[in-house]
């Protein structure tokens, strides 16, 4: 599973709360089942339901796992010195999820388009019901010079749409 990652030599888990349902060299079909977890008392506010910051954490973790399996994450901002840049996200919150509900996030859309790399999840449920959507639009950076560059070639004959 794409839970961690190695730096320097030395073996890292980058998420807290989320698994992975992700393996490595996994065909991407959508919707995909990317990550699964259970709201922890940490993310209750004095609402008594997951306060709105977790649910951005738990998308941005999912988008992490997305770019691990798509090897533009940790692998290819050491190595190829490039990296993926929020540009804009929009989150839109349809049910509340409380402290011990089971939660999955699924992939719905993954393009890229020339620098851009698109992502649209969805949290849903233990009945299957959307409890949040998140639309996030990412630029391909180069991370010597700061600016933006194309994906190559293979990214863009992989997911363009």
């Amino acid at each position: 599973m794409l839970n961690s990652y190695t730096m320097n030599n030395t073996k890292v888990k980058i998420f807290d709360h989320l698994d992975s349902k992700l393996a490595n060299n996994q065909e991407i079909k959508l919707p995909l089942l990317v990550s699964e977890g259970k709201v922890i008392e940490k993310w209750i506010d004095y609402n008594n339901h997951m306060n709105m910051a977790y649910y951005v954490q738990c998308f941005e973790e999912s988008s992490d796992y997305i770019l691990e399996l798509l090897n533009l994450g940790h692998r290819y901002a050491v190595e190829e010195k490039k990296g993926i840049f929020v540009i804009t996200c929009k989150i839109n919150y349809i049910k509340e999820i409380t402290l011990n509900e089971n939660f999955k996030i699924y992939a719905n859309k993954i393009i890229i388009k020339g620098k851009k790399l698109i992502l649209d999840l969805s949290m849903l449920n233990d009945k299957q019901n959307i409890v949040a959507d998140y639309n996030i639009l990412n630029l391909n950076v180069d991370l010597v010079n700061k600016k933006s560059c194309s994906f190559s070639n293979h990214m863009l004959n992989i997911l363009s749409d």
